[in-house]
């Protein structure tokens, strides 16, 4: 998943349209929030952000269990 630069907004617009913000969150899309124009915060859904926990812990232990297997051989 990558962050869509046309979702963008700054944290004023995000407060003044927080329901409308959270509904779009069923996108899956995150959200960069801007401060001074640059990215500061990005919002994500919660089960987006579950998602991305989950699949980073399988990958953290896939790659456990290749340098286990990798320290055996040698």
């Amino acid at each position: 998943m990558s962050i869509d630069l046309n979702n963008i907004h700054s944290p004023t617009d995000f407060k003044r349209n927080a329901n409308a913000y959270v509904q779009l969150q069923a996108s899956q899309s995150p959200l960069v929030l801007t401060v001074n124009g640059k990215a500061a915060v990005v919002v994500q859904g919660a089960g987006a952000f579950q998602s991305l926990i989950d699949r980073m812990k399988s990958m953290e232990a896939e790659l456990r269990w290749e340098h286990l297997t990798f320290a055996s051989i040698v």
